[in-house]
């Protein structure tokens, strides 16, 4: 591995993005670094796999949060993706961009313009749909299947048209109040991760080496650059002295951890680790923004995919349409519809992102739920979280050894703005709930008394049974002054020469909806930016 021009830690959603704008516009020699093994489990392949990736430690970090004291004391679950293409080998597969207003607080720079970011979607999307035969190279397969979705959507639909809010079929970033179908990152019902739509067709390059299962212990630094890589491969500590630079595109959680570890952070937190101190910046692992959200679970005598999936015989007939046909539940997202709402914010932007899905799963075991173990009778969701949650938590070392998961601290609900929102929330669910469209198909709540409870009530029920929506970013945020942020609009972590960040730890702020669209967008943007700058540090 002599020879090394660029190392990439992470292959992940942005990491296999940036790999390959590397190799097919520059000339250098990249090592990729992935912590995880390579994505060849079947899971992984097939959409509704994703049930099974959840708690599986083999490609999954299986983090968990500090108690959370507004949320009844209790832990919550972090499922990460460990494995190549990262989060976007084991997500919901949704593929959203937000809205508009999401990315106000971005522009700074001409790179980072509104017109620019709904440019950088465009570039990497390839929309497709049943009528599709074949892919382009590098572009990310953004798949409306909504006529594979299940009828029972139609009573969602007329439900909130009843509540004045606009069908969108596609959901995009033009309209604020819109709801409508999900697309997804499938084609051909399979999943397509980052690493599929954008590692594959570069790994066979020789200016591409891959190194999977493999954990960097730290950067080693002198005279603000990197000067070598140090990690860990099958027990041994390996260096690697990068000729021009590393970016980090380890994730929300693990890029601020690799930072700590190497000396860059708050110098009170670093000193109790004895950790030595390169840079001091208290912004490191802060600004932790996360969508906090909740399902609300209806019974009905309506069919849904409960019958499809909760019996042998219903099971046995989704596996022939997928084997065969490549069609049926396993061949989707069990997210099909929703959208954003401004109910009652206090902003000018949405305050809801809305799901409906035709599925139940009310049974839980220690905060787990069994993925592919459907209710026995039929049943409906209806989910929300807030669009633009401003509760700032954090993720700080546990202890000066690599080894040791870092702490994650989402600080939920500590914001009263938040608390507003859940209120809203519970009063659009409530309101939608009790719509003549949704009236015809609910026989009873199933562990909620949304349609009965008073707000106070259901916000109780809410602190006991809010979960994570998996979309952890902003621990290393941008910002061109180093008080105020981790990179530089350039993505270049200030005070080194040659270390650069890409990732969702990046994010200024939250977006409204899911947010692997909008880190594969960032990572377009970033990877043109860190290329140019690797460019004129040559010249």
């Amino acid at each position: 591995m002599n020879n090394i021009d660029i190392v990439i830690v992470g292959a992940g959603s942005a990491g296999c993005i940036l790999a390959n704008k590397l190799i097919n516009n520059t000339n250098y020699n990249i090592l990729l670094i992935e912590a995880g093994p390579k994505d060849s489990s079947p899971i992984v392949h097939v959409p509704l796999g994703y049930g099974m990736t959840f708690y599986n430690k083999k490609i999954n970090w299986n983090f968990y949060s500090e108690k959370q004291n507004k949320l009844n004391n209790r832990e919550i679950y972090y499922p990460r993706g460990k494995v190549l293409g990262g989060s976007s080998s084991i997500n919901g597969m949704v593929y959203a961009r937000g809205v508009k207003s999401d990315y106000e607080n971005w522009h700074m720079s001409s790179e980072l313009s509104l017109e620019n970011i709904i440019n950088s979607f465009k570039e990497i999307e390839q929309p497709v749909d049943s009528s599709k035969s074949s892919l382009s190279f590098d572009k990310i397969p953004v798949n409306d299947v909504s006529e594979q979705h299940h009828p029972i959507l139609k009573y969602f639909f007329e439900g909130c048209d009843e509540m004045g809010i606009q069908f969108n079929k596609n959901l995009n970033t033009e309209l604020n109040d819109q709801i409508g179908h999900y697309n997804i990152t499938t084609f051909k019902g399979r999943r397509y991760s980052s690493s599929k739509a954008f590692l594959n067709p570069i790994l066979k390059s020789k200016r591409l080496k891959l190194m999977t299962n493999t954990y960097v212990n730290k950067l080693i630094i002198k005279n603000n650059k990197i000067e070598a890589v140090e990690f860990i491969n099958k027990k041994k500590k390996i260096k690697i002295k990068p000729n021009l630079g590393t970016v980090l595109c380890a994730g929300a959680i693990m890029t601020p951890f690799i930072l700590m570890h190497s000396g860059i952070g708050n110098v009170e937190d670093l000193k109790k680790m004895n950790k030595e101190i390169i840079i001091d910046n208290g912004n490191v692992g802060k600004n932790f923004q996360d969508h906090l959200g909740i399902d609300y679970l209806f019974k009905t005598y309506h069919p849904t995919l409960n019958s499809a999936l909760g019996t042998w015989l219903g099971r046995m007939n989704e596996i022939y349409k997928y084997i065969f046909y490549r069609k049926g539940s396993f061949g989707l997202s069990l997210n099909q519809s929703g959208g954003y709402v401004n109910w009652n914010s206090i902003n000018k932007y949405p305050n809801l992102q809305i799901y409906f899905n035709p599925i139940t799963y009310s049974i839980s075991h220690k905060n787990k739920r069994p993925l592919l173990k459907t209710d026995k009778f039929d049943g409906f969701i209806i989910g929300y979280n807030s669009c633009r949650p401003k509760s700032l938590g954090q993720v700080y070392l546990a202890s000066p050894y690599v080894e040791d998961n870092p702490i994650i601290d989402p600080n939920f609900l500590s914001n009263e703005d938040d608390v507003y929102d859940v209120k809203c929330a519970i009063n659009f669910s409530k309101t939608l709930a009790n719509t003549s469209s949704i009236k015809d198909i609910r026989v009873d709540n199933i562990n909620n008394n949304l349609i009965d409870g008073s707000e106070q009530e259901m916000f109780e029920h809410f602190k006991e049974n809010a979960v994570s929506v998996y979309h952890p970013c902003g621990t290393c945020r941008m910002d061109k002054e180093k008080s105020k942020g981790v990179v530089s609009e350039r993505f270049k972590v200030h005070g080194l020469n040659n270390l650069w960040v890409l990732d969702a730890s990046v994010f200024p702020n939250i977006t409204s909806g899911n947010i692997n669209a909008p880190v594969m967008m960032l990572s377009n943007i970033g990877s043109k930016i860190i290329i140019e700058d690797l460019k004129k540090q040559v010249q």
